[in-house]
């Protein structure tokens, strides 16, 4: 089980990593990134390391594991779901809807986020125009 933070460094860790042209990403841009302290960050990605879901080179950084990648890409998946249907069909405006489905990805079930896909007609982008991964794809945020 991954506690909320956990869940947020494998998210920014997908995001990143899919922006990056290296193979690792460095603990300074999650530094960056977080605004957290090196050491903060160094403990986060050894719990995940310790987890299997994220490996680490030192010199080099870090990057997601087959598994990190699946769970990133599900996070993706219900903040985009969240998002679309906040904006759809409670009209919350562009700027709302990202802290809320910020605050709802973390407590949604597998259930709920299959159900609420298929409620909402099976979205196929957020209002942001971000694609919505289908569900078991690892492809990431693109």
């Amino acid at each position: 089980m991954l506690n909320r933070a956990e869940q947020d460094y494998i998210k920014v860790i997908i995001v990143l990593e899919d922006k990056n042209t290296e193979e690792y990403l460095s603990n300074k841009e999650l530094v960056k990134k977080f605004g957290h302290t090196p050491q903060t960050v160094n403990e986060t990605i050894k719990k995940l390391v310790n987890k299997d879901l994220v490996e680490y080179v030192p010199y080099k950084g870090c990057k997601l594991t087959k598994e990190g990648r699946e769970i990133g890409t599900r996070l993706i998946r219900i903040h985009r779901i969240w998002e679309y249907f906040l904006y759809e069909k409670l009209g919350y405006t562009w700027e709302q809807v990202h802290e809320e489905a910020e605050k709802l990805e973390h407590v949604t079930s597998f259930l709920l986020e299959e159900r609420l896909y298929e409620y909402l007609g099976r979205p196929e982008q957020c209002p942001h125009g971000s694609y919505i991964p289908k569900l078991n794809d690892s492809s990431g945020t693109n």
